[in-house]
């Protein structure tokens, strides 16, 4: 009994496969999709600064209500030198 199922192993295809003895090698591994290299040593040639700071913030995404109110507010509060002393001696 042993040695029918012996001579039949040896005759009888697999369903694994040959052995890894007779394989054909794997395929190459793919190639690298991202390096660093080089890429600190580019950033620093010209060097790295520091952003700008905007002189003015931006209105936008603010409530346009208040924007509108505020400009008009700024405008309505210009006035010469003469105005401004007589409004300090208002407030006294």
């Amino acid at each position: 009994l042993v040695s029918l199922s012996l001579a039949l192993s040896l005759f009888l295809p697999s369903s694994r496969g040959p052995p890894a003895r007779f394989r054909p090698p794997p395929a190459m591994a793919k190639s690298k999709n991202h390096t660093g290299h080089n890429q600190i040593y580019k950033n620093h040639r010209n060097g790295i600064k520091k952003t700008r700071r905007p002189k003015k913030m931006s209105m936008q995404g603010m409530n346009c209500k208040f924007v509108r109110n505020q400009a008009f507010a700024k405008r309505g509060m210009k006035c010469t030198q003469e105005e401004k002393e007589e409004r300090l001696a208002a407030q006294k």
